[in-house]
Order: structure tokens, then sequence, then C-alpha cells
């Protein structure tokens, strides 16, 4: 019965009635269940199924009835004192010997020999009735053997000493590594890297050893952990004289410190801190966060005091002799991070037209002052002539002439007075009686959208006295580099505040760690779409849309364009050309997400201070390719415009020549692209060697483009011309197709063609080979990393081309040029980075045009990426998106936990990187939401992954991420569930207005008109930007 009730779930009826007739006597009404094993209590569980069902639902005999009730209430007993099993640990089993395989053994795998009980006169058959029924109903013969030799029973005695056994020697091992680091301190107590392998060791031992175990520990543990680990450090910063070791020891110690020092306490170890790291990134990334969210009590405008106080502090830092020209660099990016901090956290509460005013004034003071006013003694801020430049600049501000964003604008350098024109002031709206909360709420949304740029008293009158911002709310911003090659730091903040993704630089620095921040990363705070499109749903249900996943996931997995999963919010990658000017249908664009009615900056206003930066050549080429890629997504009529004013102005930029090429093939002129490539690479020839080292760029990018286009014959074609002496002369095979109605005559002479120019193409390709080889050789050896990486890109390109599109090929030539690339310093990171990236793509090519290939391949070196750089979304992305197909093993959870979100000894991790920032979070998150019941999710497991997530230290203050979770319960929680997060977020981000508006769009229906009272007098006392009174 058992084997058939598995096999057949159709079972008949009268077949299932005569089983137990045939079991049970007439005058017997008690069952003696014997102790059973897993398999046997599974099947049993279902015998009671079948049993409730037939007396629920079938009309049968009162005596059957009797029985069948008789039946089920003594399983339901027993099972109560049913024993467990556990594998036999017999040392000869092979069983489970191999922890490499791929799947587990459920006989031993050692030998062939056959046993006493395999011989066929013995055994019992496996088809056979009785033998099945007396697996469930047992053996009273036998009652402390298992089926399976495999097995044994399982007693409490016996499990409770393997526990205890297993635990014992855990902890004996964790004690031996304790005292190793103990007495390694004692010997050596000025190494600090001991000292903070102790205290990891200490969080080991209380078990504080990942993100879910500190979230499940009660308030007492917490306190004891840090009392320990705060001694620990205490007695190492006696030691430790090293300043990179007191900076962390100073960090690990601030942060245990939260769970015990009271704020005064804190404050007061701040100021010591920060007396003696003054120059930290992380240390002040650290002191703002305490600012931000260590005040609970605060008001907006505290905050913000509290913001430029520490501006203040900076400028006097700045004014310090011994800092040096390395010491005044550093000590300009971290003001321009406050900054950056301080803008968004005006933004976020609804002061849009301030933060935005700063921004104006800082490039206007940076880039646009007249050159009589730029002195050498006024850059450290506290000078003379910084203050007579102040007061200039005054004079320009009150001036209310059009200010760089603004339309025609001039700039502070060319104060023209009479430019200015009066703007018409928006209608005020009216407020409807009949539903005071919904009507204030759209009244409020509109005046918002209304407030991005700051306006002029010229301008129409205005009730709202915030539009029009003064001289001094932007006189904290008014800061000067210290050599004109630090002022990118101004751009790349500008950028982050606009919610926009750096520029291809090729390089990585502190500026980076900026778009990881948890108060900058908050891109989805500003999205307005239907709360079931936010959490990847249209429906109000995760478990009822399963096959709808599955059926995705399948289409997905071969075919041509990246599933909507894939284009996140908060892409983490290193950018190329591929990614500026990608369709986000075909691969990963840094503007997929980028929406100009979703972002709180205009487009046209972010335009226009690009042209004005690159026009004065700020950020160099990488600047000006990233503004015409920018321009193409939201402006594409006036691109190619830009980009013939741009070449004019820059002839010999072969960087250029490429973005106009790629950004001519995004608008469909192919032609045109083809011809603007050839044209570069011949006019590269007569270049110096600076400038006509970007030709391997417009190479790799005509290549690229035949590939990702299934045109492989003409990719092979081309990149067999490099290192020929005519490479542009003549018209490539693939131009003259044959269409598809041409005779078979005309089919087959184009393939005797291909033939011969197959043979002429294999004799070219060493010549190409060995001048690419040689190419990337010199690239190291000058230091030029990123270039180095194009030539090997174009080498694995060529071994797969040429090796039939075989995978394997291109495999080997990537491990050949990684084996090169692994030898340059840490500063080639990026270029690692980018290598990485470029296989990824070429892999993903490979699948979705339907070639033959091995998942484990692509899985292997994905994993392999991700744990080389954990946080890097086109690696993770690709890995979730190939094992979307296989529904046994959640690997991409798995890889989350334990490379991701842990200290992977094999991770190339910064030191600068949390291990849990932001970014990744919304991947596991949305990935999680996606994922679907059949796939290993539910909503149990969706609100574990977002409660992790804000247990974590990089990313509990996120807005944008709590505002995600309100709309997952919103859509799948219900009412409790939902006002439960909505307040919990306000407890996180009382700074942030878009949370508290959630009520108001959301729980209207949820929420009585006093508790929506309270909402809105809770943002006054907040001092929160309100611009129609309710």
């Amino acid at each position: 019965m058992v084997v058939n009730r598995l096999q057949n779930p159709s079972l008949d009826l009268e077949a299932f009635e005569a089983m137990h007739l045939q079991r049970l006597p007439k005058s017997q009404t008690e069952v003696a269940i014997p102790t059973m094993d897993l398999l046997q209590t599974a099947t049993v569980v279902g015998l009671i199924d079948i049993t409730d069902l037939i007396m629920a639902h079938l009309p049968i005999a009162p005596d059957m009835a009797e029985h069948l009730s008789s039946l089920s209430k003594q399983v339901r007993t027993d099972l109560k004192h049913s024993k467990f099993l556990r594998i036999n640990p017999d040392p000869n089993s092979g069983l489970l010997k191999d922890h490499g395989a791929d799947f587990i053994p459920l006989q031993p795998s050692e030998g062939r020999k056959r046993r006493r009980h395999d011989d066929p006169a013995i055994r019992t058959s496996y088809r056979s009735l009785r033998n099945g029924v007396d697996n469930v109903l047992g053996d009273e013969s036998d009652s402390t053997s298992t089926a399976d030799a495999e097995f044994e029973y399982s007693t409490d005695e016996s499990h409770s000493d393997e526990v205890g056994a297993r635990k014992s020697a855990l902890d004996e091992a964790l004690h031996q590594k304790k005292v190793a680091l103990s007495n390694r301190t004692k010997q050596h107590p000025t190494d600090w890297q001991a000292w903070v392998a102790l205290v990891e060791l200490q969080d080991q031992l209380d078990g504080f050893q990942d993100i879910a175990s500190r979230r499940n520990r009660t308030n007492s543990e917490l306190r004891s952990n840090a009392d320990v680990c705060l001694s620990i450090y205490s007695k190492a910063l006696r030691s430790v004289v090293a300043p990179e070791g007191r900076e962390r020891l100073h960090l690990g110690m601030i942060t245990k410190a939260t769970a015990v020092w009271e704020n005064r306490k804190m404050w007061s170890q701040w100021q010591s801190i920060i007396k003696e790291h003054p120059l930290s990134l992380q240390v002040w990334k650290k002191y703002l966060d305490f600012h931000h969210v260590a005040f609970p009590g605060s008001t907006l405008n505290e905050t913000k005091d509290r913001f430029t106080d520490c501006l203040d502090l900076l400028r006097n830092v700045r004014q310090r002799v011994d800092l040096g020209k390395t010491g005044q660099s550093k000590a300009y990016r971290v003001q321009i991070f406050v900054l950056l901090r301080l803008t968004l956290l005006l933004r976020e509460g609804g002061f849009t037209e301030v933060a935005v005013a700063i921004w104006q004034a800082l490039m206007e003071f940076e880039f646009n002052m007249p050159p009589d006013l730029r002195r050498p003694d006024m850059k450290t801020g506290n000078s003379a002539a910084y203050e007579e430049s102040v007061s200039a600049f005054e004079h320009f501000w009150d001036s209310e002439t059009p200010r760089i964003g603004e339309p025609n604008a001039k700039g502070w350098l060319n104060l023209d007075p009479d430019m200015t024109e009066p703007r018409q002031a928006e209608e005020a709206p009216s407020q409807d009686d009949s539903n005071i909360s919904e009507s204030w709420v759209t009244l409020e949304r509109r005046a918002s959208r209304f407030s991005k740029t700051p306006r002029r008293t010229t301008d129409e009158p205005s009730d709202d006295p915030y539009k029009v911002v003064l001289f001094s709310d932007v006189r904290c911003a008014l800061i000067m580099s210290p050599t004109p090659s630090d002022n990118y730091a101004v751009v790349k903040a500008f950028l982050c505040f606009c919610l926009l993704p750096p520029w291809a630089s090729g390089s990585k620095d502190e500026t980076e760690g900026w778009y990881n921040d948890q108060f900058a990363r908050n891109e989805i705070l500003y999205e307005t779409p239907s709360a079931a499109s936010m959490v990847g749903r249209e429906d109000s249900g995760m478990e009822a849309d399963d096959h709808s996943v599955i059926d995705n996931a399948a289409a997905y997995s071969h075919g041509t364009s990246l599933p909507n999963a894939f284009q996140l919010h908060m892409g983490e990658y290193e950018r190329s050309s591929d990614t500026l000017f990608a369709t986000s249908s075909r691969w990963f664009s840094v503007f997929g997400s980028w929406n100009e009615k979703t972002v709180p900056s205009p487009s046209g206003f972010v335009l226009r201070i690009l042209d004005a930066l690159v026009l004065q050549d700020v950020g160099g080429a990488a600047l000006a390719e990233y503004l015409l890629a920018f321009r193409l997504h939201v402006s594409p009529t006036t691109a190619r415009k830009s980009a013939k004013s741009l070449l004019k102005k820059c002839p010999t930029n072969l960087r250029l020549y490429n973005a106009y090429a790629l950004l001519e093939h995004r608008l469909g002129n192919t032609e045109a692209a083809y011809k603007v490539w050839d044209t570069a690479i011949q006019m590269s020839a007569k270049f110096d060697d600076a400038a006509g080292r970007d030709a391997i760029l417009l190479w790799r990018s005509r290549v690229w483009q035949h590939l990702s286009s299934g045109q492989d014959w003409e990719a092979m074609q081309y990149i067999s011309r490099y290192g020929s002496e005519n490479a542009m002369e003549g018209p490539l095979d693939g131009e003259h197709q044959v269409s598809n109605t041409a005779t078979a005559t005309a089919r087959l002479r184009l393939r005797s063609v291909r033939i011969l120019f197959f043979a002429l193409f294999s004799s070219y390709r060493l010549t190409a080979w060995q001048a690419l080889s040689a190419g990337r050789d010199h690239m190291l050896t000058l230091g030029y990393y990123n270039h180095a990486v194009l030539y090997s890109e174009l080498l694995v390109l060529s071994d797969y081309l040429f090796g039939s599109a075989f995978i394997q090929a291109a495999q080997t030539s990537f491990y050949t040029n990684l084996e090169l690339l692994n030898q340059t310093p840490p500063s080639a990171r990026s270029a690692h980075e980018s290598y990485r990236q470029s296989f990824a793509r070429l892999l993903f090519t490979h699948v979705t045009h339907k070639r033959t290939y091995s998942p484990a391949i692509i899985r292997s070196f994905l994993a392999e990426s991700i744990t080389a750089f954990p946080h890097n979304t086109i690696f993770l992305s690709l890995y979730s998106w190939n094992e979307s197909r296989f529904r046994i093993d959640d690997r991409v959870r798995g890889i989350m936990r334990d490379v991701v979100f842990s200290n992977h000894p094999n991770k190339q991790q910064q030191d600068d990187e949390l291990p849990d920032h932001v970014p990744s979070h919304f991947f596991a998150v949305r990935t999680d939401m996606q994922r679907g019941l059949v796939q290993g999710s539910n909503q149990s497991a969706v609100r574990g992954t977002f409660e992790r997530a804000l247990a974590s230290q990089g990313a509990a203050h996120s807005a944008g991420l709590w505002k995600l979770y309100f709309l997952y319960e919103h859509v799948n929680g219900g009412l409790k569930r939902t006002r439960e997060v909505f307040y919990r977020a306000i407890g996180a981000c009382p700074w942030a207005k878009e949370i508290y508006m959630l009520a108001f769009d959301y729980l209207s229906d949820g929420m009585s008109e006093a508790e929506l009272r309270g909402v809105y007098d809770l943002m006054v006392v907040k001092e929160l930007r309100i611009h129609v009174a309710l």
C-alpha cells in the first residue's frame, strides 16, 4: 500500500478499503503501532490524511467508520512516542565519505560483494503487498532494529551525548585559539591585528559571528558581549601605536560601545577619536552616523547644525601647516563627503531647494571663480584672500543671475545681472474638505514635484519662504580644492546626490565607498509606482503566482534578455563603455533604473551642469563619455549633436570616437557606427603613443557589437585583421549576405567562399594573436592595466571565435591571461573586475544564442568571481539567473550567506567595505521576493531576509529598504504587519519625510483620522518640510 500510494496517487478507493479489511479483524478496534522509522512515520501521516478524507466525504458503513476512526486516533497517539533515526556511525561504511560529491548516496559505495541479506531467496520482494503493509504496521519481532542497516534508532541519551561531544570539541578548539591569541597579544602587544582577531573570536564564542545570531540576542547578552570586547579594546589601545591599527581599534570600540554607553559618554569619546584621526574618512562616516541616529529626539534643524559644525571643524583641520599636500587632499574629500551627507539629509527632510542650491554654490565657487580671485593662500579657508572671494561670491548670489544648471546660465565667471528673467510661479492648489487626508496628500505630493530647484526673489511671489535660498544657507558650501586634480570629488559627490552612478574612471578610490552608504543609496525611496510592482508582484499573494515564476525562470534560461529581477535599483559593478551604452534588455545598463519621473533632480538640470563641467575639461574624456551616455538615455534626439560638438573640440580623443560610434549603433545607424570605428582606427595610426593608446578600445567595441548581434563570422573576420598593415581595406564578408530567397547554388557558393575565407583568416590569426599579446605585455609593463585588460579580452574572443564558439577554449584563454593580471599590484583591482565582467558577458552571450554549454562551468566561474568581488551585482545576477532552472539546491541564498555577508577568507574586500552593505541587501531581498514558493521562498523567508538586512550595521537605517519592507507587508502581510513596519521605519529613519507619507498613501483606510493627524503632527515636531498645512 505504501509503495502504491507513493507511485500512484490516484489509488482505487475499493482497493484501499479491501486492504484495510484484510489487515483489520472485525472484532479488533485497536491497532498497535510499533516503533517506526522516518519513512514509515511520513507514510502513516499520509494514512491519517486519507482516513480523515474518507470519513469526511465518502458514505461508508458504520463498522468501517469505527475501524477507521480508531486507526486514526491510535496512529496520532503513537506518533508522539515514535523514535527517530540517525546515520549508523559505521567506520567501514562508505556512506557520506565523498564530501565533494554532487549527491548523497543512500547505500555504501565500497565494493560490490554480495551480502547475506541480498540473497533473493531470503529477501522479500519490493513488489510484495505484504512487505508494504508490514513496513507501515511494523514487525513486533524486533523493535530495536531498522529496515535499513545504514541507520539506527537515536535515543535521548545518545543524541545528547553526541551533541555535547560536538559542542565540547568546538568549544575546546575555540578555547585553544583564544589562548594562542592571548599569548600572542602578550608577547607582541603592538600587533593590532592580533587584538582585532581576539575580539572577533570573542564574538564567535558569544554567538555573534553573523547577522542572524546578533538579531536573536537579548539586550543583556549584547551588553555582556560589549563589556568583554570593550575591555579587550581598552587594553589594545594602551599598547598599539600604529595609526592604522589605532584607527581600526577605535572604530571597533565605538561600534561595540553603542550597546553600553550613553550618548554623553559616546560624545566625549568621539571628540577624542576625531582629534586623533581627523583625516580618516571611515572615522568621519561613523561620526556622522552617530549624529544621524544617536539622537532620536532631535529635530532636522538640530541634526543639520551638527553637520555644519563638522564642516567648521574640518575647515580648522585644513589650516594645519603640517598636513602637506596629501593631507590637504584627504581633508578636502572628507569635507565633500560631509557636504554630501548634509544635502541628502536636507532633501530627505523635504528641503530639496536648499540641498540643490548648496551644490550650485559649491560648483560655482570651485569651477567658475574669476581668475583674479584665485590665490594660493585661500585654499585652507581662513585667510584674507578667502574672505575676499566669499564676499564677491555673496554679491554674485544675491544678484540672482542664472546659476550653473539653470537655463542661460553663464556662471560666476561671466556675471551678467541683466540675464535675470522672472519665472512664473505654479498655481496654488486648493484642498478638498470632503476627505482631508486624501486631499492633503495629493496637494503635498504636487507641491513637492514643483520644488526640485530653488527660486529667486524676482520670480512671482509665493507663500512658501523656503523656495528662495539665501546666501546664509549656502555659506557652508564654499570650499576650495587644494589642487585642480582633487575637484573630481565634487562631481562624484554631485552624481551620488542625483542618484546617478559614477563614471567609468578605470580606478577605485575612497570616493567609491560613498555609493555604498546606507544614507545615500535610497533610489527606491523616490519611486512612485504601485506597491505590487515595487515588490515584484502584481497580485496580492506570493504563493498564488508560483507557476508564472517558474515559467518566467524557464523562459529566461534560454532567452535573449535579462529578467526583471536583474534590473535592480542598485547596480554595483565596474563601469565601462559596455554598461554606459548598453540596452537594458540585452545587458546591464548603468542608467537602466534612472527615470525622470522618479528622481528628485530634473534631467535637464543635471545635463546643463555636466555640459558646463565638460566644457571646462573637468573629468577629462571619462566624464565626456559619461555625458554622451546620459544624454542618450534622457534626450536621444540631442545626443548626436552633442557628440559632434565634443569631437570638434577634441579631434584626437579616441574614447569620444568610440562613444560616438556606440551612440550611433544604439540609435539604429549601424552602418554609420561601423564607419566611425573604421575611420577612427585609421586615424589612430597617425597619433602619438598617448593619443593612440585607446585604439584598442575601438577594436574591442566593434568586435563585441558583431558578437552580441549573433554575427560570429563578421567578428572573426574583424579580429583577424588586427596587426595587419591594411587592416581596414575591403568590406567584411558578412556585409554582403545572401538573402533567404537565394537559390541553393548561391548558398553553396557562399559556403565555399566562407571555407576559403576561414582558411585565410586562420593564417591571419597568428599575426593578430602575436600583435595582441605584444600589446598586452607592453601595457602591463607601462602600468596601464585597463588597456592590458582590453588586449586580454580580444585574445579571449579570438580563441573563442576561432575555436568554433567552444566555451572551453575561451575559458582556457581567460585563465591564461588572468595569471598575468594576477601579478599586478592591488591598485589594478578595478581592471581585474572589468576583465571578469567581460568574460561573464561572453558566457551570457554564448548561452543566450542557444549554444551548447555546461551550467557547471558558468556556476564555477561566477562563484569564483563573487568570492573575489562579493558585491558585484553583475556576477550575483548572472549567478541567480543560471540557478533559476534548478529547484533542488538554493545556491543563491547559500552564496549570499556564506560569501557575500561573511568574512570569507578568499574575499578581496577593501578595508572600507562592510560585508553587509546596502546594494547587496537589496539584491538579496529582490531575488527572494521574485523566487516564489516552488523555488524555495515564501513570505516567511522574505521577511527573514528583510529582518537580517535591517538588523545589520550597514543597512539598519536605509530609508529605501524600510520603504520596500513596508510595501511588501502592505501587499502580502495585512494591516497589522504593515502598521508595525511603518512605526519601526519611523523610529529607524525619523528624518525621512517619504516614510511618513507612506501612512497617507497606503494606510488611509487602516488608520483613523486621529492617527493620521498624529503622524502629521510628528512631522511638524521633527521640523520636516511641509508645503501644505493640514
